[in-house]
């Protein structure tokens, strides 16, 4: 079994995934970790599935593939439930977040099976944010706790640890295929009895972002939505 898994949903990321890749796979060999990639992709209809399959890889490196977009939720499902590490990590592709940051998580693995990034936890300069978006970030963050009752600063950050276990529980339930899918992934770790860790991690903005501010907020709290009555519904 390997240790670390990492995750990388992708939808049309042929300009960014290339980066993040390398650094994952330079950050694995160095550290001399056994781990694999798995880039799980929603369908891209740019250079990201060619890229991938042509890309030699010092370690494992898995294409996990929807045959149409059906969202960042069931990407983030597939790839991780395709993962066979001890650990199990979901980052974006676009290194927001770097993998190093994950050397944070690792202090608590004996206490925590789910652990997850923060940017708005922790000191105000690991964060490098747009104001606009942290704005909006923030709203739909207070929007979010009202709806679920949820104790974390941040619950859409795209870099969270699973044991394998947990990963399994989880994922294995996840409905939610849309952006609204972190939500749902916390409210059953709740639910199943995981301890969770909000740990911060330092962040900043890349270009590209498919993440429509408008749009897909109001997607995503819709989601939210279903997610709780469904939830409730089950007891």
């Amino acid at each position: 079994m390997k240790y670390l898994s990492v995750v990388i949903p992708t939808y049309n990321e042929g300009n960014r995934l290339p980066k993040t890749l390398a650094a994952v796979e330079r950050y694995l060999t160095r550290h001399n970790l056994d781990g694999e990639i798995i880039v799980s992709d929603g369908g891209s209809k740019d250079q990201t599935v060619p890229f991938v399959k042509k890309y030699h890889s010092a370690v494992p490196l898995k294409l996990v593939r929807q045959k149409r977009r059906q969202g960042k939720g069931k990407g983030v499902k597939d790839g991780i439930l395709a993962a066979s590490g001890q650990w199990v990590l979901f980052m974006d592709a676009d290194g927001s977040t770097s993998i190093g940051e994950v050397e944070h998580f690792f202090k608590y693995k004996f206490k925590y099976e789910v652990i997850i990034g923060s940017r708005y936890a922790g000191e105000e300069i690991k964060r490098k944010q747009n104001w606009l978006r942290r704005k909006v970030s923030r709203f739909g963050h207070w929007v979010i706790v009202k709806l679920t009752g949820l104790d974390f600063e941040d619950t859409q950050c795209g870099f969270k640890l699973f044991s394998r276990r947990a990963a399994q529980d989880i994922f294995s339930r996840l409905k939610t295929r849309g952006w609204g899918f972190d939500v749902e992934v916390l409210l059953l770790a709740e639910r199943l009895g995981y301890k969770v860790k909000e740990v911060p991690v330092a962040w900043r903005d890349v270009e590209g972002s498919h993440l429509r501010a408008g749009q897909d907020s109001i997607k995503t709290f819709v989601e939210v939505i279903k997610t709780v009555r469904r939830l409730k519904r089950k007891g």
